[in-house]
């Protein structure tokens, strides 16, 4: 099940099971499509859109960008998020 990841008034989309997280909730869908078929595998085409990930394998949740989410600038590696986060999974 996709997860649901809010970041102040932005939403962002992770898969299930490898947490690669995107913009948009249909590529979310596609990533866990492909990791459901291709245990331990994730599509290359698929992690290169996208955004970030979640790590939910602690007892905190933690979300890591590719972006900075309120600014939308690149970054070369992954910031964790510093602002209150919500995660949760799709109805």
């Amino acid at each position: 099940m996709v997860y649901i990841v809010e970041v102040g008034d932005f939403k962002y989309y992770a898969c299930g099971i490898c947490g690669l997280l995107y913009e948009n909730e249909e590529l979310a869908v596609k990533c866990e499509e492909f990791c459901k078929s291709h245990p331990g595998m994730c599509s290359v085409e698929l992690a290169k859109q996208s955004i970030g990930y979640i790590d939910l394998s602690k007892d905190y949740q933690k979300v890591f960008f590719k972006i900075d989410p309120s600014r939308k600038r690149g970054c070369i590696v992954f910031k964790i998020c510093k602002t209150s986060v919500n995660i949760y999974k799709a109805c």
